[in-house]
């Protein structure tokens, strides 16, 4: 057998590496100059977005040229992106991305450091333990509490929950399964996230398991009713398992009142989990945080530092008052994985904290935004958004043809168009739908909607740093002007 000659072909010298990334910084700058004057969003249909951006290609045997590939990525970038980095962006809570975060997280996939294990990511690990603790001690949860970065709002719901029944379902879950046991009970908002619901239906414990519980006048969890219904499924045998506050629902960025809600998790003997994917920047801003009191009682709790810190996605975390319960639900020790004893005793093994083996280092865009901006300016922009918002909703009530459906909690606004002379409920939701998708068209802001109190309204997240007064008054003005015409079309 001849020995094997060396096949260099995937591994790039630096300065072709450089190059390459060189043309992908120079077209992100370019992006990063046009943005301002670049419509929200793009007008081509699905079919037209895929036609353009495949156009019939498959991967090739043979490699593109950089201008040919450059050409593609200025279609994909330019002409058929969502621009979410807008300031006229305010639809879902979706952030814009941090500048320094970009090439940070260039930098995590370029030295691709698994944080499954401490030998495949020593500094990356650390790294994520230190934010991770950061983090904790801002939001109020003890010392010792533990965490982890994960892809989205959805699984640290899920990691949370799970945690939370290994804990306290009375039987040994992770073996028997829930069919062993008597059935578990969650209690949430008619608000609370639906991914609460996914988190159950993948739990085993299915989305009948979560109680939809009616709120109040500004739409935040009773406490009250939380006791009651938990009182009726104890009568039925069913095991009260997790109470779960929000802190910034999706629509109306609510914020349920947690202590209250604590009390009775803890009268009761429940997990208590606050959802704060949305809220949880808020609440460590030193002047918003009496609003979000209790939230330090937390058994776990959800944050999305790419929501309103506009971290680059996916910068999700879920943090733990108890370490032991918290690897407990996640731990196992396959033969492959086993190290020096002496060496291990000091390491953060975070395949056991998580249903991740290989993980990637999302902490690090997170880490460097946070060395480069400082806390300040994200404090400052978060009170400044708080502040667009309750501006938004002080232009919307000196109209008389707009109608604000909830005083605004944090940087939420959802209000309608209303025309003059008396219109049923079902016209005046046809119509706001009609002007929500007009308003998106023509691209200068792209707010969403939601269902207040059985009322289609227009919905506008204000989150992203590059968002000023001069947009949400360009959403006042689109929305009267399409309300009119559409109106006046009938």
């Amino acid at each position: 057998m001849q020995r094997p000659e060396p096949l260099p072909d995937l591994d790039w010298t630096p300065d072709r590496a450089a190059e390459f990334g060189r043309t992908t910084v120079d077209l992100w700058t370019e992006y990063l100059r046009r943005l301002p004057a670049m419509p929200v969003t793009h007008p081509h249909t699905p079919a037209q977005t895929r036609a353009a951006v495949l156009d019939g290609r498959d991967v090739p045997d043979k490699p593109l040229g950089d201008d040919e590939l450059l050409d593609h990525l200025r279609t994909v970038v330019f002409e058929h992106g969502a621009q979410t980095g807008h300031g006229g962006f305010m639809a879902f809570i979706t952030g814009a991305g941090t500048v320094p975060g970009a090439p940070a997280a260039l930098l995590a996939a370029g030295i691709n450091q698994n944080l499954g294990g401490w030998p495949l990511g020593p500094a990356a690990t650390e790294i994520e333990n230190h934010v991770l603790a950061w983090f904790a001690a801002r939001l109020g949860l003890p010392e010792q509490s533990s965490g982890a970065f994960v892809t989205g709002g959805a699984t640290a719901n899920l990691m949370a929950l799970a945690v939370a029944r290994d804990a306290l379902a009375g039987w040994d879950v992770r073996r028997e399964g829930v069919a062993a046991g008597p059935p578990l009970a969650i209690y949430g908002s008619d608000d609370v996230h639906e991914t609460v619901d996914r988190a159950a239906d993948l739990l085993g414990l299915g989305t009948a398991a979560v109680r939809r519980i009616a709120t109040d006048d500004r739409f935040r969890l009773r406490p009250d009713a939380v006791a009651a219904a938990i009182e009726r499924d104890l009568a039925d045998g069913v095991r009260p398992l997790a109470v779960v506050g929000t802190a910034g629902t999706t629509e109306l960025g609510a914020i349920d009142p947690l202590a209250e809600l604590a009390d009775v998790a803890q009268q009761y003997g429940c997990w208590f989990h606050v959802d704060a994917a949305y809220g949880g920047p808020a609440a460590m801003v030193d002047e918003l945080r009496p609003a979000f009191a209790g939230i330090e009682r937390a058994d776990s709790l959800t944050c999305d530092p790419h929501k309103w810190l506009n971290m680059p996605i996916s910068a999700s975390l879920v943090l733990f008052r108890d370490p032991a319960r918290h690897v407990a639900a996640f731990t196992l020790q396959p033969d492959y994985t086993k190290l020096d004893a002496e060496v291990e005793s000091d390491m953060m093994l975070r395949y056991q904290w998580t249903p991740q083996f290989t993980r990637p280092f999302d902490a690090l865009p997170v880490w460097v935004s946070l060395l480069a901006q400082g806390w300040d300016a994200s404090a400052r922009r978060i009170r400044h958004d708080v502040e667009l918002a309750a501006w938004l909703h002080h232009l919307v009530g000196e109209h008389d043809e707009l109608e604000a459906l909830a005083d605004p909690d944090l940087s939420i606004v959802c209000f309608r168009y209303v025309p003059p002379g008396t219109h049923d409920a079902a016209y005046l939701d046809d119509l706001n739908e009609r002007i929500l998708y007009a308003v998106q068209r023509a691209g200068r802001v792209y707010p969403s909607n939601a269902v207040v109190a059985g009322r289609y309204a227009i919905r506008a997240c204000l989150i992203s740093y590059r968002t000023e007064a001069e947009h949400v008054e360009a959403l006042v003005d689109d929305v009267v002007a399409h309300g009119r015409r559409l109106h006046a079309e009938g």
